[in-house]
C-alpha cells in the first residue's frame, strides 16, 4: 500500500481529498502546516507528497517543495502541488523550479487521483530500474573477476617460476615486514613493519640475533642468484615484542658481473596469522575500495580527522584537544565520556587516524545487538559453534588487527563480555565462541558512554576492573551549553563544510547572535544539523537569521534530530529528557510520542501484519538504519528481513 502525506492547512480540503485517496487503497497521512510536514515528511517514509498551493502563515508551498527535494531522506519522492483556486503561470513556474513533478490547478482537480497514480507508477518504474541494475553491476563485476582469476591462473601456469610468482605476490598484496639484508646477513634497511615485528633499532643487527635458532639467517644467505620463498619459522615474545608466526620470501639483488658492488638481498615477510585472518574475511566480504585509490583516501582522512580539525577555543575542548594529541601516539586503550552529540565519535577517528594504526577503522554499538549476537559479532567464532556457523569467521577484534575498534557506549556490553575484554586488553588474547583454542590479536580500542561513569560503577553495568585499564586515559567533552564561546568557530566550520558547494560563505550577526542564545540540547551534532539546513536554504551568499529552523527564533524545546529516536515513555516532568531524545517539555513529549511510526495506539486494529511492521521500523531505527544489525536483533536470517521490507514496502 503507497503511503501519501497532505500538507493543507485547510481542514475541509484536507478531508476531501484524504477521502478521496483513501478509497482507491491509499495510506494518507494529514499535516495542517509546512513545518509540520516537513518534520512527518522526514520520519514517516512517504510514497508521494500532495502539497497544497495556498499554505497560509510559516512555511509557504514553494519552500516545502525546495526543502522536500534537498533532504536526502525525501529527494527522490515525487511531489505534486495542488491549488484549489485558480492558478497563474508564475506561481506554477515557481512550484516547478523549486523541484515538484506536477502541478495540479483548480480546474484539473478532477483528475487529481490519475495524476497521483501515474507519478507513483514511474516512481515505481525507477525502483525497479535501480533494483535491476544494482543486480547487474554485481554480475557484471562478479563475471570481471572471475576473468581476472582465470586469466591469472593460466598465466601462472604457463610462465611459471618462483619468481614470478613471489613478485605477483609482491604486487597485489603488501608484505607485513620488508628488510634490507647485506652479504653477511646484516640489515642494512627496514621498514615500520618490520620494525614492529623484531623491535625497534634493528639496523646494523645480525638476522641470527633477532631471530635466534629459527634459521632465518641461513635460509637468507642461501638464496644466491634465484627467488626462494616459503620458510615458516616461529618468532618468540622478547622485551617489547610479541609472538608471532612468519612466512619469509628472500629476492636477492644480483649485480653485472665481475661488479664489485656489495650484494644485497631483499627480505618480505608475512605475519601468518593475519593471512589466515585475510583469507577468512575473503570469504565473507565483498571486493573493497581499489588499491590505488585507498594511499589518496588515507591521506585525506588523515587530514580530515587531524587533532587540528576538533574544534573550539574553550578550556575544555583545549584540554581534550591536548589529551588527544597526547593518547595518540600510544597503544592503550582509551575511554571517551561525554552526552550524546558531543562528537565522541570524532574522537575515537582521530585517535585512530592521528596514531601509528596501519590497520582499518571499525565500529561496533554495543547496545544494538543482543548479548549472544554481540559476542560472535565482537570475538567471532569457530565451525559448528552454533546452528547457522558453517565456517569459521574472525570477529571484529581480529579485522581490526593494527588498527582500532571503537566500542560505543561501552556500559551496554554485558557483564561477562566486558570481562572478556579486560582479558584481550591485558592479555592481547581472545578465544572465539565455541573455542578453547587462545589466539594473539594487536588491536587499539576506544570505547566511549554518554551515561555517568560513577553511576554505571555503582549501578555494576560497567566493571570497575575494565575500567581500571582506562583510568589514565580518559578524554571528557563537555556539551555545547557549557562552552558558548565554540558557538563561533564551530559556526565557520560548519559553514564552510557545507556551503562552499551552494555558494554560501557568510552568517550574519543576527543569526550568530541566535545561535548563541539558544541551547542545544544536542549539542555539537544538533549544531551541526542546523548549519546544514540553513546552508540548503541560504538564497544568497549568506545565512540569515530567517534561514534558521523556528525553534531558535521561539527559544524553543530544541530541533529534532536528524535520526529516529525511540521513546519509552513521556518525561515525568516538565524538561526531564526523554530516554533516548532530547529534552522537551512534558506537554510536548506525548505528541512526539504518537508521532513515532512504530508505536502502538488504542485505536490500532488488533492485526498480526500491523505489529509486525512497526517492529520492523522500530528495530531499523535502533540500529541506525543498518539492515544486518536489525536482521540480529530481530533474530531472523538477512534473506528474511528483506523479503519482509519489501513486504512492507519499507526503504
Amino acid at each position: 500500500m503507497s503511503r501519501i502525506l497532505v500538507i493543507d492547512d485547510d481542514p475541509g480540503n484536507r478531508l476531501v481529498i484524504k477521502s478521496r485517496l483513501s478509497d482507491l487503497g491509499y495510506e494518507v497521512c494529514l499535516t495542517e502546516n509546512g513545518a509540520e510536514g516537513l518534520v512527518e515528511a522526514r520520519n514517516l517514509g512517504c510514497d508521494l507528497f500532495l502539497v497544497a498551493a495556498g499554505l497560509g502563515a510559516g512555511v509557504d508551498a514553494v519552500e516545502v517543495t525546495r526543502r522536500l527535494r534537498s533532504m536526502p531522506e525525501t529527494g527522490a519522492t515525487p511531489i505534486v502541488v495542488y491549488s484549489h483556486l485558480p492558478a497563474s503561470q508564475e506561481e506554477m513556474a515557481r512550484a516547478y523550479d523549486a523541484g515538484c513533478d506536477a502541478f495540479v490547478p483548480k480546474q484539473e482537480l478532477p483528475v487529481l487521483e490519475h495524476v497521483v497514480r501515474v507519478q507513483l507508477r514511474a516512481k515505481a518504474m525507477l525502483e525497479d530500474l535501480s533494483e535491476q541494475n544494482r543486480v547487474l553491476d554485481q554480475h557484471n563485476r562478479r563475471l570481471r573477476e572471475e576473468s581476472q582469476r582465470n586469466a591469472d591462473r593460466e598465466t601462472s601456469v604457463s610462465e611459471g617460476g618462483e619468481s614470478l610468482l613471489v613478485l605477483r605476490e609482491l604486487a597485489t598484496s603488501r608484505p607485513d615486514g620488508v628488510l634490507l639484508v647485506d652479504g653477511d646477513g646484516f640489515v642494512r634497511s627496514a621498514d615500520r613493519g618490520a620494525c614492529e615485528i623484531f623491535g625497534n633499532r634493528i639496523e646494523g643487527k645480525n638476522l641470527g640475533s633477532l631471530a635466534p635458532a629459527a634459521g632465518l639467517e641461513a635460509f637468507v644467505r642461501d638464496a644466491r642468484s634465484e627467488v626462494r620463498d616459503g620458510f615458516r619459522f616461529d618468532l618468540q615474545a622478547l622485551g617489547g615484542r610479541s609472538a608471532r608466526s612468519l612466512s619469509a620470501s628472500v629476492i636477492p639483488l644480483i649485480t653485472k658481473p665481475g661488479g664489485g658492488e656489495r650484494v644485497f638481498k631483499v627480505v618480505l615477510l608475512l605475519d601468518a596469522g593475519k593471512r589466515r585472518i585475510a583469507g577468512e574475511l575473503l570469504r565473507i566480504t565483498e571486493p573493497g575500495v581499489p588499491r590505488q585509490q585507498l594511499g589518496a583516501l588515507l591521506e585525506a582522512a588523515r587530514e580530515t580527522y587531524g587533532v587540528h580539525a576538533l574544534a573550539g577555543e574553550s578550556s575544555g575542548v583545549r584540554g581534550a584537544r591536548e589529551m588527544v594529541d597526547h593518547f595518540a601516539r600510544k597503544r592503550r586503550p582509551v575511554l571517551v565520556t561525554g552526552e550524546r552529540g558531543t562528537g565522541k565519535t570524532r574522537v575515537a577517528r582521530t585517535l585512530h587516524y592521528a596514531g601509528p594504526f596501519t590497520g582499518p577503522f571499525l565500529k561496533l554499538c554495543c547496545s544494538a545487538l543482543d548479548p549472544a549476537s554481540l559476542e560472535r559479532e565482537l570475538f567471532g567464532y569457530v565451525k559448528g559453534a552454533f546452528e547457522d556457523a558453517k565456517d569459521d569467521r574472525p570477529g571484529l577484534v581480529h579485522q581490526a588487527a593494527d588498527g582500532t575498534l571503537y566500542l560505543e557506549e561501552l556500559t551496554a556490553l554485558p557483564a561477562e563480555l566486558q570481562q572478556k575484554l579486560r582479558v584481550m586488553l591485558q592479555e592481547g588474547v581472545v578465544r572465539r565462541v565455541g573455542s578453547e583454542r587462545a589466539e594473539k590479536v594487536e588491536v587499539g580500542v576506544v570505547a566511549s558512554t554518554s551515561a555517568d561513569v560513577q553511576a554505571a560503577l555503582d549501578e555494576g553495568r560497567l566493571s570497575r576492573e575494565l575500567f581500571d585499564l582506562f583510568t589514565e586515559h580518559q578524554v571528557h567533552l563537555p556539551s555545547l551549553i557549557d562552552r558558548p564561546e565554540d558557538v563561533v568557530p564551530l559556526a565557520s566550520l560548519f559553514v564552510t563544510r557545507y556551503g562552499r558547494p551552494r555558494g554560501v560563505r557568510l552568517i550574519t550577526e543576527d543569526a550568530v547572535d541566535l545561535l548563541m542564545r539558544y541551547e542545544w540540547p544536542g549539542n555539537v551534532r544538533e549544531f551541526e544539523d542546523c548549519i546544514r539546513d540553513a546552508c540548503a536554504a541560504a538564497p544568497g551568499a549568506e545565512i540569515t537569521a530567517a534561514c534558521l529552523p523556528p525553534a531558535l527564533h521561539d527559544g524553543g524545546d530544541g530541533l529534532m534530530q536528524r535520526e529516529l529516536k525511540p521513546v519509552a515513555r513521556p518525561a515525568a516532568a516538565t524538561n526531564e529528557p526523554i530516554p533516548g531524545g532530547v529534552p522537551v517539555p512534558s506537554a510536548s513529549a506525548a505528541a512526539l510520542r504518537r508521532k513515532q511510526p512504530w508505536d502502538i495506539n488504542d485505536d490500532d486494529p488488533i492485526s498480526l501484519d500491523l505489529y509486525e511492521r512497526k517492529a520492523l521500523l522500530r528495530a531499523l531505527n535502533h540500529v541506525g538504519g543498518d539492515k544486518l544489525a536489525a536482521a540480529r536483533l530481530l533474530k531472523v536470517g538477512k534473506s528474511t528481513l528483506y523479503r519482509k521490507l519489501k513486504r512492507f514496502d519499507i526503504t
